[in-house]
């Protein structure tokens, strides 16, 4: 059954897991950054590096798990297929990215670049949160789903951190 996107499940599930994932990796690399790597320009190309080096390793994933799935050689649009369900990881990266860099250029203080762009990776989590209680189907309470998913997603990203020190 399509879901409302007219996406299959299993294609949304795929774009939704990517989506999460970068995001959160995005949260570890954010909670590493010292103040001065955001003036000297090292945070925006941090994060970017994080989310180019896990759209790479998904796609990589994939690909090796397309040959288990398919006996035959995979095709282009295959290969296609498995960049574009990997472009959430990309796109999870911009928005942080551009308050980096909005520190880097002046526009905002270290500080304030920081926060901003972790309070963008938080609520870019409790988004996925919301959509994911409107996509699912049974009846959710969207914005308690996204809260618990946001909650999460900070959790795991904790975690990360704490296992890399």
């Amino acid at each position: 059954m399509p879901a409302r996107s007219g996406l299959s499940r299993e294609r949304l599930a795929e774009l939704v897991s990517a989506a999460t994932y970068g995001t959160v990796l995005v949260l570890a690399a954010l909670s590493v950054l010292e103040l001065s790597d955001v003036a000297h320009g090292h945070g925006a190309e941090l994060v970017a590096g994080v989310g180019l080096a896990t759209w790479a390793a998904h796609l990589f994933a994939e690909l090796l798990a397309g040959h288990v799935r398919h006996p035959d050689p995979l095709r282009g649009g295959e290969v296609a297929r498995a960049m574009v369900d990997g472009s959430p990881i990309l796109a999870a990266t911009v928005l942080p990215a551009l308050a980096l860099l909005a520190g880097r250029l002046g526009v905002l203080d270290d500080r304030g670049a920081k926060l901003l762009a972790i309070a963008i990776t938080v609520v870019q989590l409790g988004s996925i949160g919301v959509y994911v209680a409107r996509q699912a189907p049974a009846q959710r309470q969207a914005w308690l789903f996204a809260a618990v998913t946001a909650g999460c997603g900070l959790a795991v990203g904790i975690l990360v951190v704490a296992l890399g020190h």
